[in-house]
């Protein structure tokens, strides 16, 4: 086993890496997410908590102050409570709304966007507690307690230095009403959380950045890996032949289609043919429908006698043209001036043959 890890020395390949995330097997940090989130959390609070003591404090004065004129049953306290929940709720939906969506930037900007669905399978193996024992004692597990311990120092180093300087102003509070005590206690919390939120960011990407590494090490393939992915994504040779052949016999049979469109066949006269589409209505330039030698020249001269496309001879110009211009494409401005004589003199046959 440990000889197999240490020959894994190859970068993953984009097939492993895309393999990987398609299962859901990408690096990011729950702390890097949840120290945003409670940030934006304690900022909101901080902008909604007059909003929600302001409710709280006027629904309960209003309906107590109507119990001298009704009877305190059951029914009356369910009422009250559940309009005291509905109206703190109303208030405290922006609060919900903020953190739902930090959560999910926070998400996306660590993974991307996707959907897993193979993560809403069950999976009866994750019921089993052995795997989870073997997860507790690895790397991983001992590197998961320090975080836990780290968080819990970090909240609680702010949260000593925050009384701490405090001590003095939050005992003679208690003399004060309730009100300023509740402000004073609400900006002591507050100081508690920006503060613990910013570390915990801090331990948040450095937890990012380590998980990104293991993920990375953890997919890093051997020589042997590299070899039969490339070999897998390749094909078999033989295969590969057989599609290639069957390509190019696909595009010779487009190609002779298009023959029987041809203005003009230009030929060698045996080894060479090149089929030439000029319309002068709709074409610039001059076209090369279809070439090819020897035995596929002989089709192309073929159909074009069968079609009725003229075929001129001229050995230098079909040579060249059969090495310089692919199918589909224009001719080339050299051969401008020699390609137009044969169409003239293609046109000035066709008329001839008209008068006869």
């Amino acid at each position: 086993m440990a000889e197999d890890k240490e020959s894994k020395t190859e970068a993953p390949s984009a097939k492993r890496l895309a393999d990987a995330r398609k299962k859901g097997n990408i690096p990011r940090s729950v702390d890097a997410t949840g120290a945003v989130a409670l940030f934006a959390g304690a900022v909101m609070i901080l902008l909604q908590w007059p909003t929600i003591v302001s409710i709280t404090r006027n629904r309960m004065v209003e309906n107590l102050s109507a119990f001298p004129h009704h009877d305190l049953t059951i029914q009356a306290c369910q009422i009250i409570l559940l309009q005291l929940i509905r109206e703190v709720a109303m208030a405290s939906a922006p609060t919900i709304l903020v953190l739902l969506l930090v959560g999910l930037v926070a998400s996306v900007a660590q993974v991307g966007l996707m959907f897993n669905p193979s993560a809403l399978e069950l999976n009866l193996g994750r019921l089993n507690p052995l795997p989870g024992l073997q997860r507790l004692f690895s790397m991983n597990g001992w590197v998961n307690l320090i975080k836990g311990i780290l968080k819990i120092a970090i909240v609680g180093y702010f949260a000593y230095q925050v009384i701490h300087d405090r001590y003095v102003t939050l005992v003679t509070a208690l003399r004060l009403d309730r009100q300023h005590l509740g402000a004073l206690l609400a900006d002591t919390a507050w100081n508690i959380a920006w503060r613990s939120a910013i570390m915990l960011f801090l331990l948040g990407l450095a937890d990012y950045a380590y998980n990104r590494w293991d993920w990375f090490k953890n997919l890093k393939m051997t020589k042997q890996e590299v070899k039969d992915e490339a070999k897998a994504q390749e094909g078999n040779p033989e295969a590969k032949a057989e599609q290639k052949k069957r390509m190019r016999q696909a595009a010779r049979r487009r190609m002779m289609k298009a023959v029987p469109q041809a203005t003009v066949v230009i030929t060698n006269p045996t080894h060479y043919a090149i089929a030439i589409q000029y319309e002068r209505a709709t074409m610039e330039v001059p076209v090369v429908v279809a070439k090819g030698t020897d035995l596929v020249a002989k089709r192309i001269r073929d159909i074009a006698r069968e079609a009725g496309v003229p075929l001129i001879e001229n050995k230098p110009v079909a040579q060249a043209l059969y090495r310089v211009v692919d199918i589909g494409e224009e001719i080339p401005p050299d051969f401008y001036a020699v390609v137009a004589e044969i169409l003239v003199a293609v046109t000035r046959a066709d008329r001839r043959a008209l008068r006869a």
